[in-house]
């Protein structure tokens, strides 16, 4: 079945981008292999070891072929390809990358630094330049292929893309629950469901709850996250809770029962902790403390 001339421009970009991924997953994978060796010397080498992994990406693909990885996945080949090129496409991408590196690693001449960094904005320049002209023309994506003079073939007779409505039906029904969750969660007040659904739930009475003053130690953990006070506060009984955790049922409710000790907890009474223990409370603060209790009990 004889090659077809046109080549759209996603396959085109997507052969790009999976070339950048597959490299991405081999130099991962490297560096998961290294990663207990010591730092300065896998850094010493990083410039040679990504020099290998592309020249061993191109062994492996452009030199007995065609094609790039990439466009193996998505049938599609450079149509004028030869050897000469071949060679070309690879000192292309490995020596401008690996002169960079070696020369970011090293002291070197700051001059010469300049100079590289200065070189390295016109390329980037170019490839924007070429990316434009890729969406105008369709052909060579990318600036070395538009250099060597190789565009993209398909190795199949073209054919739209085929979606199906099942498809299309999946799509548009995820990303609808995606845009759902994210905007409609976050406007949900799941304190106060957990505390009107606790309200709608009999319980037994716990008897007269005495309010008690609340110390902190290195121990000590909020009542309802379980974890170190972070801004410790209290709310009339012995329990920290953190700045949030204390907050946000507040803002739920003006008052509910402390989760430990069943403490009934109003927003009038939260305070920040201070270190300092019941004795030091003057007579005046102690009775009111036991006159609130006596109105709770």
């Amino acid at each position: 079945m004889p090659s077809s001339p046109y080549v759209s421009r996603i396959n085109q970009i997507d052969a790009a981008q999976l070339d950048d991924e597959i490299y991405k997953v081999l130099r991962n994978q490297v560096k998961r292999i290294t990663e207990y060796q010591p730092v300065e010397r896998i850094d010493r080498w990083q410039p040679e070891i990504d020099a290998l992994l592309k020249f061993l990406v191109w062994n492996f693909s452009l030199r007995g072929g065609k094609s790039t990885f990439g466009q193996q996945l998505l049938n599609l080949h450079y149509g004028n390809i030869n050897r000469t090129k071949s060679v070309l496409y690879l000192i292309l991408i490995v020596v401008p990358a690996y002169t960079r590196d070696k020369l970011l690693d090293g002291a070197g001449n700051r001059r010469l630094s300049s100079l590289f960094d200065r070189i390295a904005n016109v390329a980037k320049l170019l490839e924007f330049i070429n990316l434009l002209i890729f969406l105008h023309r369709g052909t060579q994506p990318r600036l070395v292929e538009y250099l060597l003079g190789i565009p993209s073939r398909s190795t199949t007779t073209h054919k739209p893309r085929n979606i199906g409505y099942s498809y299309m039906t999946r799509e548009l029904l995820w990303h609808g629950l995606m845009e759902l969750f994210t905007t409609g969660l976050p406007m949900i007040n799941f304190h106060y469901l957990k505390h009107t659904i606790k309200n709608l739930i009999p319980r037994r009475n716990r008897g007269n709850v005495r309010r008690s003053f609340p110390t902190m130690n290195s121990t000590t953990k909020c009542a309802y996250c379980n974890d170190t006070p972070i801004m410790p506060m209290h709310a009339g009984c012995e329990h920290i809770f953190c700045y949030y955790c204390l907050n946000a049922h507040f803002v739920a409710t003006n008052e509910f029962e402390c989760m430990v000790c069943g403490t009934q907890l109003r927003v009038q009474d939260a305070k920040t902790y201070e270190a300092r223990s019941a004795m030091s409370y003057s007579k005046d603060e102690a009775a009111k403390m036991i006159e609130s209790a006596g109105h709770d009990s």
